[in-house]
Protein backbone atom coordinates (compact mmCIF):
# COMPACT_ATOMS: atom_id res chain seq x y z
CA UNK A 1 0.00 0.00 0.00
CA UNK A 2 2.99 2.26 0.05
CA UNK A 3 1.84 3.90 -3.53
CA UNK A 4 -1.70 4.33 -2.11
CA UNK A 5 -3.29 7.86 -1.43
CA UNK A 6 -4.20 8.29 2.44
CA UNK A 7 -7.58 10.31 3.74
CA UNK A 8 -9.06 10.72 7.04
CA UNK A 9 -12.53 11.43 7.95
CA UNK A 10 -14.23 12.51 11.47
CA UNK A 11 -16.89 9.37 10.75
CA UNK A 12 -17.11 6.67 7.76
CA UNK A 13 -21.05 6.01 7.33
CA UNK A 14 -21.21 2.45 5.08
CA UNK A 15 -25.03 2.81 3.84
CA UNK A 16 -27.69 4.56 1.76
CA UNK A 17 -31.13 4.66 3.79
CA UNK A 18 -32.37 6.86 5.63
CA UNK A 19 -30.53 6.66 8.85
CA UNK A 20 -27.22 6.45 6.93
CA UNK A 21 -27.93 10.14 5.01
CA UNK A 22 -30.02 11.62 7.75
CA UNK A 23 -27.05 11.06 10.33
CA UNK A 24 -24.37 12.04 7.68
CA UNK A 25 -26.03 15.64 7.57
CA UNK A 26 -26.53 16.05 11.24
CA UNK A 27 -22.79 14.99 11.71
CA UNK A 28 -21.90 17.84 8.78
CA UNK A 29 -23.88 20.22 10.21
CA UNK A 30 -21.94 19.68 13.13
CA UNK A 31 -18.74 20.52 11.07
CA UNK A 32 -17.62 16.93 10.86
CA UNK A 33 -15.57 15.80 8.14
CA UNK A 34 -17.89 12.62 6.31
CA UNK A 35 -17.66 10.18 3.88
CA UNK A 36 -20.71 7.93 2.73
CA UNK A 37 -19.89 4.80 1.17
CA UNK A 38 -23.00 2.99 -0.78
CA UNK A 39 -23.15 -0.44 -2.15
CA UNK A 40 -26.33 0.36 -4.38
CA UNK A 41 -28.78 3.15 -5.39
CA UNK A 42 -29.69 5.32 -2.41
CA UNK A 43 -32.42 4.16 -0.19
CA UNK A 44 -32.70 0.91 -2.14
CA UNK A 45 -34.67 -1.98 0.33
CA UNK A 46 -35.74 -0.94 3.11
CA UNK A 47 -35.93 3.00 2.81
CA UNK A 48 -37.74 3.01 -0.08
CA UNK A 49 -40.03 0.57 0.94
CA UNK A 50 -41.55 2.33 3.73
CA UNK A 51 -45.02 3.88 3.89
CA UNK A 52 -43.61 7.06 4.93
CA UNK A 53 -45.42 7.91 8.06
CA UNK A 54 -43.96 9.22 10.92
CA UNK A 55 -45.34 7.85 13.55
CA UNK A 56 -46.15 9.49 17.10
CA UNK A 57 -46.87 5.33 18.83
CA UNK A 58 -50.58 5.94 19.02
CA UNK A 59 -51.07 3.19 17.05
CA UNK A 60 -49.12 1.31 19.18
CA UNK A 61 -50.66 2.10 22.45
CA UNK A 62 -54.49 1.76 21.45
CA UNK A 63 -54.49 -0.78 24.28
CA UNK A 64 -54.64 1.28 26.80
CA UNK A 65 -51.49 2.25 27.88
CA UNK A 66 -48.02 3.96 26.38
CA UNK A 67 -45.87 1.34 26.17
CA UNK A 68 -41.69 1.91 25.41
CA UNK A 69 -42.25 1.71 21.40
CA UNK A 70 -45.27 4.20 21.58
CA UNK A 71 -42.75 6.59 24.15
CA UNK A 72 -39.70 6.33 21.60
CA UNK A 73 -41.72 7.66 18.85
CA UNK A 74 -43.66 10.18 20.88
CA UNK A 75 -41.65 13.28 19.29
CA UNK A 76 -40.38 12.73 16.37
CA UNK A 77 -43.49 14.13 14.13
CA UNK A 78 -42.54 17.76 15.62
CA UNK A 79 -38.82 16.47 14.95
CA UNK A 80 -39.75 16.03 11.23
CA UNK A 81 -41.97 18.84 11.02
CA UNK A 82 -39.45 20.81 12.12
CA UNK A 83 -37.20 19.28 9.36
CA UNK A 84 -39.77 19.98 6.95
CA UNK A 85 -40.06 23.26 7.65
CA UNK A 86 -36.27 23.74 7.65
CA UNK A 87 -35.38 24.05 11.10
CA UNK A 88 -32.91 22.10 12.88
CA UNK A 89 -29.74 20.10 11.24
CA UNK A 90 -31.69 18.43 8.46
CA UNK A 91 -33.13 20.77 5.83
CA UNK A 92 -36.09 18.59 4.26
CA UNK A 93 -38.17 22.09 3.52
CA UNK A 94 -38.05 20.97 -0.45
CA UNK A 95 -38.98 17.30 0.77
CA UNK A 96 -42.67 16.47 -0.23
CA UNK A 97 -45.71 16.28 2.90
CA UNK A 98 -47.73 14.11 1.64
CA UNK A 99 -50.85 14.12 4.92
CA UNK A 100 -49.89 16.52 7.90
CA UNK A 101 -52.31 13.77 9.59
CA UNK A 102 -53.57 10.41 9.74
CA UNK A 103 -57.05 8.77 10.09
CA UNK A 104 -57.54 6.25 12.79
CA UNK A 105 -60.86 4.29 12.46
CA UNK A 106 -61.88 0.67 14.06
CA UNK A 107 -63.74 -1.95 13.21
CA UNK A 108 -67.44 -2.47 15.16
CA UNK A 109 -66.14 -5.12 17.79
CA UNK A 110 -63.32 -2.77 19.15
CA UNK A 111 -65.17 0.88 18.80
CA UNK A 112 -65.89 1.34 23.12
CA UNK A 113 -62.60 0.93 23.79
CA UNK A 114 -60.98 2.85 21.03
CA UNK A 115 -63.46 6.07 21.85
CA UNK A 116 -62.28 5.32 25.99
CA UNK A 117 -58.74 5.37 25.14
CA UNK A 118 -58.70 8.38 22.68
CA UNK A 119 -60.92 9.97 25.68
CA UNK A 120 -58.05 9.33 27.92
CA UNK A 121 -55.51 12.04 29.42
CA UNK A 122 -52.37 10.03 27.94
CA UNK A 123 -53.31 11.27 24.87
CA UNK A 124 -55.06 14.53 25.15
CA UNK A 125 -53.97 17.15 22.59
CA UNK A 126 -52.42 13.87 19.80
CA UNK A 127 -55.48 13.08 18.38
CA UNK A 128 -59.38 14.48 17.77
CA UNK A 129 -62.68 13.07 16.84
CA UNK A 130 -63.46 14.22 13.44
CA UNK A 131 -67.62 15.39 12.76
CA UNK A 132 -69.40 13.02 10.45
CA UNK A 133 -69.75 15.98 7.98
CA UNK A 134 -66.28 16.25 7.52
CA UNK A 135 -65.39 12.67 7.19
CA UNK A 136 -62.97 12.56 4.09
CA UNK A 137 -64.23 11.23 0.56
CA UNK A 138 -62.81 7.93 1.27
CA UNK A 139 -65.52 7.68 4.30
CA UNK A 140 -67.99 9.01 2.97
CA UNK A 141 -70.59 6.63 2.94
CA UNK A 142 -73.78 5.27 5.14
CA UNK A 143 -72.37 1.64 5.33
CA UNK A 144 -68.89 2.90 7.42
CA UNK A 145 -71.11 2.79 10.97
CA UNK A 146 -67.67 3.77 12.89
CA UNK A 147 -66.32 6.92 14.19
CA UNK A 148 -63.31 8.51 12.97
CA UNK A 149 -60.31 10.40 14.58
CA UNK A 150 -57.52 12.55 13.63
CA UNK A 151 -54.21 11.94 14.91
CA UNK A 152 -51.14 13.88 14.47
CA UNK A 153 -48.71 11.67 12.63
CA UNK A 154 -47.57 13.32 9.20
CA UNK A 155 -46.94 10.93 6.11
CA UNK A 156 -44.49 12.18 4.01
CA UNK A 157 -42.81 11.27 0.58
CA UNK A 158 -40.08 8.45 0.89
CA UNK A 159 -38.66 9.73 -2.33
CA UNK A 160 -38.32 13.58 -2.26
CA UNK A 161 -36.77 12.77 1.43
CA UNK A 162 -34.49 10.17 0.32
CA UNK A 163 -33.62 12.96 -2.44
CA UNK A 164 -32.98 16.33 -0.37
CA UNK A 165 -31.02 14.21 2.26
CA UNK A 166 -28.83 13.04 -0.41
CA UNK A 167 -28.12 16.42 -1.43
CA UNK A 168 -27.69 17.47 1.54
CA UNK A 169 -24.29 15.13 1.72
CA UNK A 170 -24.16 14.94 -2.46
CA UNK A 171 -20.29 15.72 -2.44
CA UNK A 172 -19.51 13.18 0.52
CA UNK A 173 -21.14 10.38 -1.27
CA UNK A 174 -20.31 7.26 -3.12
CA UNK A 175 -20.86 4.36 -4.87
CA UNK A 176 -18.92 1.48 -3.76
CA UNK A 177 -18.98 -2.03 -4.40
CA UNK A 178 -17.45 -4.69 -1.96
CA UNK A 179 -15.50 -6.66 -2.91
CA UNK A 180 -14.55 -4.96 -6.75
CA UNK A 181 -12.79 -1.60 -6.34
CA UNK A 182 -13.70 -1.29 -2.16
CA UNK A 183 -12.61 -3.65 0.66
CA UNK A 184 -12.64 -3.13 4.69
CA UNK A 185 -9.43 -3.78 6.82
CA UNK A 186 -9.19 -4.98 9.70
CA UNK A 187 -6.81 -5.06 12.92
CA UNK A 188 -7.78 -6.63 16.22
CA UNK A 189 -11.17 -6.75 15.55
CA UNK A 190 -11.71 -3.32 14.63
CA UNK A 191 -12.29 -1.45 11.15
CA UNK A 192 -9.00 -0.08 10.56
CA UNK A 193 -9.66 1.42 7.20
CA UNK A 194 -11.18 0.94 3.77
CA UNK A 195 -8.94 0.08 0.50
CA UNK A 196 -10.65 1.69 -2.40
CA UNK A 197 -9.34 1.37 -6.30
CA UNK A 198 -11.13 4.26 -8.78
CA UNK A 199 -11.40 3.28 -12.37
CA UNK A 200 -7.59 4.28 -13.22
CA UNK A 201 -6.96 1.83 -10.98
CA UNK A 202 -5.70 4.14 -8.07
CA UNK A 203 -5.96 3.34 -4.91
CA UNK A 204 -7.09 5.23 -1.77
CA UNK A 205 -6.58 4.45 1.85
CA UNK A 206 -9.45 5.40 3.97
CA UNK A 207 -9.57 5.98 7.76
CA UNK A 208 -11.39 7.29 10.22
CA UNK A 209 -12.25 8.33 13.96
CA UNK A 210 -15.41 6.57 13.63
CA UNK A 211 -17.01 4.16 11.41
CA UNK A 212 -20.86 3.58 11.01
CA UNK A 213 -22.36 0.62 10.09
CA UNK A 214 -26.25 1.73 8.48
CA UNK A 215 -26.37 -1.03 5.59
CA UNK A 216 -29.23 -2.72 7.22
CA UNK A 217 -29.08 -6.24 6.52
CA UNK A 218 -25.29 -5.47 5.29
CA UNK A 219 -24.61 -5.39 8.85
CA UNK A 220 -24.64 -8.79 9.51
CA UNK A 221 -21.52 -9.87 6.89
CA UNK A 222 -19.65 -6.72 8.06
CA UNK A 223 -19.60 -8.24 11.70
CA UNK A 224 -19.14 -11.88 11.16
CA UNK A 225 -16.41 -10.33 9.20
CA UNK A 226 -15.02 -8.66 12.15
CA UNK A 227 -15.56 -11.88 14.28
CA UNK A 228 -18.51 -10.23 16.16
CA UNK A 229 -21.00 -12.23 17.19
CA UNK A 230 -23.31 -9.62 18.96
CA UNK A 231 -25.17 -7.76 18.25
CA UNK A 232 -27.10 -10.17 16.47
CA UNK A 233 -29.52 -9.58 13.59
CA UNK A 234 -32.99 -10.41 12.53
CA UNK A 235 -34.69 -10.25 9.16
CA UNK A 236 -38.20 -9.82 9.61
CA UNK A 237 -40.00 -10.07 5.88
CA UNK A 238 -43.22 -8.11 4.53
CA UNK A 239 -45.24 -8.36 1.45
CA UNK A 240 -47.11 -5.24 0.66
CA UNK A 241 -50.55 -4.40 -1.07
CA UNK A 242 -50.05 -2.07 -3.80
CA UNK A 243 -53.48 -0.46 -5.43
CA UNK A 244 -53.37 1.31 -8.45
CA UNK A 245 -56.01 3.54 -10.13
CA UNK A 246 -55.85 7.47 -10.79
CA UNK A 247 -59.32 7.78 -9.48
CA UNK A 248 -58.02 6.81 -6.29
CA UNK A 249 -58.87 8.96 -3.13
CA UNK A 250 -56.48 10.24 -0.76
CA UNK A 251 -56.22 7.45 1.96
CA UNK A 252 -53.74 7.60 5.20
CA UNK A 253 -55.09 5.72 7.48
CA UNK A 254 -54.83 3.06 10.60
CA UNK A 255 -57.49 0.66 11.33
CA UNK A 256 -57.51 -0.81 14.50
CA UNK A 257 -58.69 -4.02 15.29
CA UNK A 258 -58.66 -7.00 17.54
CA UNK A 259 -54.97 -7.85 17.44
CA UNK A 260 -51.99 -6.05 18.83
CA UNK A 261 -51.10 -5.18 15.43
CA UNK A 262 -53.46 -3.03 12.51
CA UNK A 263 -55.29 -5.61 10.14
CA UNK A 264 -54.76 -2.21 8.07
CA UNK A 265 -52.26 0.86 7.64
CA UNK A 266 -52.51 2.98 3.97
CA UNK A 267 -50.85 5.94 2.41
CA UNK A 268 -51.38 7.39 -1.20
CA UNK A 269 -48.59 7.73 -3.39
CA UNK A 270 -48.50 9.30 -6.78
CA UNK A 271 -46.27 7.18 -9.35
CA UNK A 272 -44.23 8.45 -12.10
CA UNK A 273 -47.46 8.52 -14.73
CA UNK A 274 -49.43 10.66 -12.29
CA UNK A 275 -51.57 7.33 -11.08
CA UNK A 276 -52.92 7.02 -7.86
CA UNK A 277 -51.38 4.29 -5.38
CA UNK A 278 -52.74 2.95 -2.16
CA UNK A 279 -49.57 1.61 -0.21
CA UNK A 280 -50.94 -1.03 1.83
CA UNK A 281 -49.57 -2.48 5.33
CA UNK A 282 -50.41 -3.73 8.70
CA UNK A 283 -50.85 -6.94 9.42
CA UNK A 284 -52.32 -8.29 6.10
CA UNK A 285 -48.56 -7.72 4.92
CA UNK A 286 -46.83 -9.52 7.87
CA UNK A 287 -46.07 -13.28 8.52
CA UNK A 288 -49.49 -14.70 6.97
CA UNK A 289 -49.02 -12.09 4.27
CA UNK A 290 -45.30 -13.29 3.65
CA UNK A 291 -45.55 -16.74 3.40
CA UNK A 292 -48.55 -16.32 0.45
CA UNK A 293 -47.77 -16.19 -3.17
CA UNK A 294 -48.13 -12.84 -5.07
CA UNK A 295 -51.69 -14.27 -6.75
CA UNK A 296 -52.33 -15.18 -2.87
CA UNK A 297 -51.81 -11.87 -1.40
CA UNK A 298 -53.84 -9.96 -3.97
CA UNK A 299 -56.75 -12.03 -3.54
CA UNK A 300 -56.14 -11.53 0.75
CA UNK A 301 -56.68 -7.83 -0.07
CA UNK A 302 -59.17 -8.12 -2.09
CA UNK A 303 -61.40 -10.06 0.54
CA UNK A 304 -59.82 -7.87 3.33
CA UNK A 305 -61.27 -4.35 1.55
CA UNK A 306 -64.77 -6.10 0.68
CA UNK A 307 -64.93 -6.80 4.67
CA UNK A 308 -63.84 -3.29 5.65
CA UNK A 309 -64.55 -0.97 2.94
CA UNK A 310 -67.45 -2.76 1.17
CA UNK A 311 -68.27 0.76 -0.35
CA UNK A 312 -65.03 1.45 -1.87
CA UNK A 313 -65.06 -0.01 -5.64
CA UNK A 314 -62.08 -0.86 -6.35
CA UNK A 315 -62.82 -3.31 -9.92
CA UNK A 316 -61.34 -1.66 -12.28
CA UNK A 317 -58.04 -1.20 -9.79
CA UNK A 318 -54.82 -2.68 -10.78
CA UNK A 319 -53.05 -4.37 -8.07
CA UNK A 320 -49.77 -6.00 -7.20
CA UNK A 321 -48.23 -6.50 -4.34
CA UNK A 322 -44.22 -5.39 -3.40
CA UNK A 323 -41.93 -8.06 -0.87
CA UNK A 324 -39.14 -6.12 1.83
CA UNK A 325 -37.03 -7.07 4.31
CA UNK A 326 -36.16 -5.06 7.77
CA UNK A 327 -33.24 -5.97 9.11
CA UNK A 328 -32.89 -5.08 12.57
CA UNK A 329 -31.24 -6.40 16.09
CA UNK A 330 -32.51 -9.41 17.47
CA UNK A 331 -35.44 -9.62 20.11
CA UNK A 332 -36.71 -12.69 21.56
CA UNK A 333 -40.40 -12.31 20.52
CA UNK A 334 -39.04 -11.82 16.90
CA UNK A 335 -41.16 -8.58 17.80
CA UNK A 336 -40.26 -4.95 16.17
CA UNK A 337 -37.62 -3.51 19.28
CA UNK A 338 -38.89 -0.63 20.67
CA UNK A 339 -36.22 2.28 19.62
CA UNK A 340 -33.85 2.99 17.59
CA UNK A 341 -30.58 1.09 18.06
CA UNK A 342 -27.08 2.16 18.39
CA UNK A 343 -24.45 -0.05 20.13
CA UNK A 344 -20.69 0.78 19.74
CA UNK A 345 -17.87 -1.39 19.48
CA UNK A 346 -14.35 0.67 19.84
CA UNK A 347 -14.53 2.57 16.73
CA UNK A 348 -17.57 1.24 14.96
CA UNK A 349 -21.69 1.62 15.79
CA UNK A 350 -23.93 -0.98 14.50
CA UNK A 351 -27.13 1.03 14.00
CA UNK A 352 -30.61 0.00 12.65
CA UNK A 353 -33.09 2.88 13.15
CA UNK A 354 -36.16 -0.16 13.63
CA UNK A 355 -38.04 2.71 11.50
CA UNK A 356 -38.17 4.95 9.33
CA UNK A 357 -39.17 7.43 11.74
CA UNK A 358 -36.67 6.79 14.43
CA UNK A 359 -33.82 8.60 11.86
CA UNK A 360 -33.61 11.91 13.45
CA UNK A 361 -33.03 9.71 16.98
CA UNK A 362 -30.79 7.63 15.85
CA UNK A 363 -28.88 10.28 14.31
CA UNK A 364 -28.76 12.36 17.64
CA UNK A 365 -27.33 8.94 19.43
CA UNK A 366 -24.31 8.97 17.19
CA UNK A 367 -23.80 12.12 17.54
CA UNK A 368 -23.61 12.66 21.11
CA UNK A 369 -20.35 10.04 21.21
CA UNK A 370 -18.71 11.29 18.29
CA UNK A 371 -16.63 14.89 17.42
CA UNK A 372 -15.19 16.67 14.80
CA UNK A 373 -11.30 16.95 14.35
CA UNK A 374 -9.74 20.25 13.43
CA UNK A 375 -8.61 20.89 9.92
CA UNK A 376 -9.35 17.83 8.55
CA UNK A 377 -9.82 18.14 4.56
CA UNK A 378 -13.01 16.96 2.58
CA UNK A 379 -12.97 13.33 1.76
CA UNK A 380 -12.22 13.59 -2.43
CA UNK A 381 -12.57 10.31 -4.21
CA UNK A 382 -12.66 9.22 -8.28
CA UNK A 383 -15.50 6.66 -7.94
CA UNK A 384 -19.24 7.20 -9.40
CA UNK A 385 -21.80 9.21 -7.24
CA UNK A 386 -25.02 6.78 -6.76
CA UNK A 387 -28.40 7.29 -7.88
CA UNK A 388 -31.67 7.69 -5.97
CA UNK A 389 -33.75 4.26 -5.89
CA UNK A 390 -37.28 3.32 -7.30
CA UNK A 391 -40.32 3.32 -5.36
CA UNK A 392 -42.30 -0.17 -4.98
CA UNK A 393 -44.70 1.77 -6.93
CA UNK A 394 -42.62 2.72 -9.91
CA UNK A 395 -41.62 -0.81 -10.29
CA UNK A 396 -44.43 -2.31 -11.82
Amino acid sequence: MSNSQQQHADTIIVGGGVAALWTANVLKKAGQSVCVLTNGPLGDGQSLAAQGVIHGGLKYAVGGKLNEASQALAHMPTRWLDALDGKGPVDLSKAELLSDHQILWSLPSVFSQIVSFFGSKAVRGRCSIIKREEYPSVFDSPEYKGQLFRIEEPVVDPVSILSELAAGVAEETWEVEWGKNSRLEFNDNQISGIILTDPGHSMTRLTANHFVLAAGSGNGPIMEALGWSKPQMQIRPLHQLIIRDKNLPDFYSVCVGNGSKPPLVSTTHTDRAGRKVWYIGGEIAEQRGVSRSEDEQIEAGKSLFKELMPWQDLSAAEWFTCRSQRAEPLTGTGDRPPGAFCERKGNTFIVWPTKFALAPNLADQILSQTSAESDLDPIDLSLPRPKLGIPPWDIQ
